[in-house]
């Protein structure tokens, strides 16, 4: 019976020390891809976070900036819930062409329509888009080293 709890032990062990690695390794990492997390900041530091449309009863903000050991994207997105999901998405698209965001393109119909924004440099996408009970903007910045993605560069 000892023997099978050292193993079970050892096993639990490995886990966690791995996984203290990986969180190590990998902020580490990051830091690399997004140094102060710049990229992320400029999603950030937009007028369209801080925005509420006409009606919304809460807005909730999902925060990715690039934590990861491949250098992926940073991103962003806000939901404004509310009941009148047609007049939020208008103002929210209104908003963000006020901001300076472009409408890259909107296909007639569809329940979604694509920005671009650049700033100091660095050119920033947006997607507006209409869910069943909310607004949803996702906003996604390019890594900072272009072609440097994962363990190469």
């Amino acid at each position: 019976m000892t023997g099978r709890l050292n193993w079970i032990f050892a096993a639990f062990l490995i886990a966690i020390v791995a996984l203290l690695f990986r969180h190590l390794f990998a902020t580490a990492w990051s830091n690399k891809c997004d140094p102060g997390n710049a990229q992320f900041n400029l999603m950030k530091n937009d007028g369209a976070v801080g925005f509420s449309p006409q009606g919304r009863l809460f807005t909730w903000e999902n925060d990715g900036p690039d934590n990861s050991w491949l250098c992926s994207d940073a991103s962003l997105s806000v939901s404004h819930v509310g009941p009148n999901i047609k007049s939020m998405y208008d103002d929210t698209r209104s908003n963000l062409t006020a901001g300076g965001w472009v409408e890259e393109g909107q296909t007639p119909g569809e329940d979604f329509a694509v920005y671009e924004k650049v700033v100091n440099g660095v050119t920033l996408t947006a997607t507006v888009s209409k869910e069943v009970f909310w607004v949803e903007v996702d906003m996604h910045a390019p890594g900072l080293h272009p072609g440097e993605y994962g363990f190469g560069g």
